[in-house]
């Protein structure tokens, strides 16, 4: 016979599964997942390419960017400054 204590246990390991796995298999948990893990996909790439495109301008390999970098740091300037 198996003691009472450990069917206890036994039976709320069982139930714990069972809620999980029917969270797990709904299409609404997978769909909010899949949104989730595309949405960091994308802001991690773009950061990425941001990220190079910037080291890459800084060491001078893509000077095309020079005019679009000064006047991005005109702007942080102008706003920098203080309203009179």
């Amino acid at each position: 016979m198996i003691d009472p204590e450990l069917k206890h246990h036994l039976e709320k390991i069982e139930a714990e599964l069972k809620d999980f796995h029917r969270t797990s298999n709904s299409l609404s948990s997978t769909l909010k997942r899949g949104l989730v893990y595309g949405a960091g996909y994308v802001i991690g790439a773009v950061l990425v390419v941001l990220l190079v495109g910037w080291l890459l301008n800084i060491v001078g390999i893509i000077p095309i960017f020079n005019d679009q970098v000064s006047e991005f740091r005109a702007a942080l300037d102008q706003v920098r400054t203080p309203v009179k």
